[in-house]
């Protein structure tokens, strides 16, 4: 597979941790990622501050079409701002439209910069069943810049449980570090030779997809840290580090993708360092 298309069908559809997909858009990434099968994360970062004006109103806006008549959900839209929180819930009947808080739809506000980034876990299912599923068509807009949305995606598929086993038909050597407890504040580092299934031969000009995942104690995952790896031009090896630095002491889960359906995961431990320094 070249470069060119390899990149591109990546830049499409990602899957990490159960499933994710990231759009780069002009100024900015959204990524979102099934968690778990139950769970969806959304995180969208833009490269600059907002405009320091005092007539700019720093409201995100998230709108998701689901068009699920069967789950009786049209689409609906939250509104979030330093001092204003809302969700909009537009039923197939159009009549029926409801404002909720976002604490009782159980929408999770992770990290919120005003006029710069956004982090949300938002539940499959809750007090609306299918809030939100795979397919449906995300929006967000950043209305301080423009009222249309700056980035669209469909949201990926959760991948069916017991997929991403082993990864030695995708790389030469394990894609993940055999260390399984690190110290909090330590670099992960690991690299491996990415493999082209077809020859057998280093892939050149190949690429990794790197998630870290906190697990929480109800086994829900919150993505941390995403990587990005390419492979050296000249031997195919993919370098990856992975900075603890200010998580929190618990369990994670390193998820390497190198291929569509080569995944492999493997549990860590973060712990708190004696005192005497040593692990």
């Amino acid at each position: 597979m070249s470069r060119i298309a390899w990149l591109a069908a990546m830049c499409v559809l990602v899957s990490l941790a159960a499933a994710a997909e990231t759009t780069s858009f002009p100024g900015g990434a959204l990524d979102v990622l099934w968690a778990d099968d139950a769970t969806l994360s959304l995180h969208v970062a833009l490269d600059g501050p907002a405009p320091q004006t005092g007539s700019a109103v720093l409201m995100w806006v998230v709108t998701v079409h689901a068009s699920r008549f069967a789950d009786g959900i049209h689409s609906w839209q939250l509104h979030l701002s330093p001092t204003y929180a809302s969700i909009v819930v537009i039923p197939n009947d159009f009549l029926a439209t409801q404002r909720f808080t976002l604490e009782q739809l159980r929408v999770e506000v992770v990290a919120f910069d005003p006029g710069r980034s956004l982090s949300l876990r938002i539940p499959r299912s809750g007090p609306i069943p299918e809030l939100v599923a795979p397919g449906d068509a995300i929006e967000v807009h950043a209305l301080w810049l423009q009222q249309q949305p700056i980035v669209t995606a469909s949201l990926p598929d959760v991948e069916p449980e017991g997929a991403g086993g082993g990864g030695s038909e995708g790389g030469g050597g394990r894609l993940i570090p055999s260390q399984q407890v690190y110290t909090l504040g330590a670099t992960i580092r690991h690299e491996f030779v990415l493999v082209d299934s077809a020859t057998g031969q280093p892939a050149l000009e190949g690429a990794a997809l790197v998630g870290f995942v906190r697990v929480g104690g109800d086994g829900a995952g919150e993505l941390v840290r995403y990587l990005y790896c390419e492979a050296n031009p000249e031997t195919g090896v993919v370098t990856y580090e992975i900075d603890t630095t200010g998580l929190a002491a618990g369990t994670y889960e390193i998820i390497v993708r190198v291929t569509p359906g080569t995944t492999e995961r493997q549990r860590i431990e973060l712990v708190a360092a004696s005192p005497s320094g040593l692990p």
